[in-house]
């Protein structure tokens, strides 16, 4: 069978093209095939495929690289995990963001396992048996579309909104999107004209209200809408909340530049242009592991770093009662100040807005568990240490990235702990990316 992917043929030159059997999936959202010896991170492809791929580099430039990046151009030999692609735009040549979405979920989360547990491994992790690591989907998820809750679109060379490409500061087209969710979908954003200075779009279809957008651009005036300087409300943009991130800020149009997010009952203030889980699904999930994993009890102390908004500390300041203390700290000023007035009405709940690692050298007293919720950085030897030798009991890591998590697992049993349990959940269909949740216990 031979089937050509969406490739331009006069592009081909750009080039060396390359027959590749693919192996492994790879960390980053890739497969591995080799050439004369040479590994090749392939894109596009399916692990058991016979492909025609592209090198994303002119062979005369990276002939002393170690490894070469390549997209798929043709399938000459297709895997049986190969299903017609639910984003055409996210293929070769196309928009980055969706690399998985040529495979079938079922097999994009045994792939997504294979890569997790393959990390575990290579970090050196004993005292959890890696097959105990499994990618689960999000509840009533069956088709993996229409979750993404935050979306950002860039203005092209051509003048329209689209999405970069993989590797690439090209834009390309969108077409219909599907991985966002149909609220942002129904805003027609790469139809709408928009002032020049608009740089970029972000969108967001929170939980509670309507939608909101934010036109960015260095250009772009400040002050609110009309005719005294500032700017006009772009026809079709008249029933979101409007805001424009500019050389000087953001400014709300129309709404206050916030969004409310509502998550087991709790509602929580969030910028429009600020951090949120965007699966719409993963708050409530993630939230729920958290508070079975950490096991709190009435009276105790917790700290939540990398609080962000109160997410984590709202649900357990609930936990340990009015005798219990949760502190929440997080680097974002402005996420800072929201958590602030999130957890306002918890008087057991605090926030700080600080450098983590800073943070825990300055305080005198240890706590009973800890929630981190780190960057893609994760801790790093030195803070996981730090809270190893801190925690009287119980340390639950949420992580968006699977290698740093191994690397912090295994820094935490050297330093005597253990790994009592680990969730994996796909919370970005489509994609490579796996949001995790380990447990720590201190080793008997």
């Amino acid at each position: 069978m031979r089937r050509a992917a969406s490739a331009e043929p006069e592009r081909t030159a750009l080039g060396r093209l390359l027959t590749l059997t693919v192996g492994a999936p790879a960390a980053g959202g890739t497969f591995v095939a080799r050439h004369e010896g040479r590994v090749v991170f392939v894109r596009g492809a399916v692990p058991g495929e016979t492909v025609v791929a592209r090198l994303l580099e002119d062979a005369k430039n990276s002939a002393k690289a170690r490894f070469w990046r390549a997209e798929t151009l043709e399938i000459l030999d297709p895997s049986p995990d190969r299903v017609p692609s639910v984003w055409p735009e996210a293929g070769t040549d196309g928009v980055g963001g969706a690399e998985w979405a040529h495979i079938g979920l079922h097999a994009q989360r045994r792939l997504a396992t294979e890569v997790l547990q393959d990390l575990l491994r290579r970090a050196g992790v004993s005292t959890l048996a890696t097959e105990e690591a499994q990618v689960e989907p999000a509840p009533h998820d069956t088709d993996g579309l229409g979750w993404r809750t935050r979306v950002r679109l860039t203005r092209g060379a051509d003048g329209l909104l689209g999405m970069r490409g993989w590797r690439s500061h090209e834009v390309h087209p969108v077409g219909e999107n599907p991985l966002a969710a149909e609220e942002i979908r129904a805003l027609g954003l790469p139809d709408l004209a928009l002032p020049e200075a608009v740089e970029a779009v972000d969108a967001v279809a929170p939980s509670v209200g309507r939608p909101a957008v934010v036109l960015i651009g260095r250009g772009l005036p400040a002050g609110g809408a009309g005719a005294s300087g500032g700017l006009e409300v772009p026809q079709g943009l008249e029933d979101v909340d409007l805001a424009v991130q500019g050389p000087t800020g953001l400014t709300a149009l129309s709404g206050d530049g916030m969004v409310a997010e509502e998550v087991l009952g709790r509602r929580f203030r969030v910028g429009a242009t600020g951090f949120w889980q965007v699966h719409r699904q993963a708050p409530e999930v993630l939230t729920s592991v958290v508070l079975r994993d950490t096991e709190a009890r009435e009276g105790d102390t917790i700290w939540d770093l990398f609080g962000g908004v109160g997410l984590f500390a709202a649900a357990l300041a609930d936990e340990v009662g009015p005798a219990g203390r949760v502190l929440s700290v997080e680097g974002d000023r402005r996420a800072g100040a929201l958590a602030e007035e999130n957890l306002a009405a918890l008087p057991q709940a605090s926030a700080e807005t600080a450098d983590v690692a800073a943070w825990v050298r300055a305080q005198e007293k240890d706590p009973d568990r800890v929630v981190v919720d780190p960057p893609r950085a994760g801790l790093g030897p030195e803070l996981m240490a730090m809270l190893c030798a801190r925690t009287r009991e119980r340390i639950v890591y949420v992580s968006c990235e699977p290698s740093t998590l191994a690397r912090d697992l295994k820094a935490a049993e050297e330093a005597g702990w253990r790994v009592e349990d680990l969730r994996a959940f796909d919370l970005f269909p489509h994609t490579h990316h796996i949001e995790s949740v380990a447990v720590l216990t201190r080793a008997a």
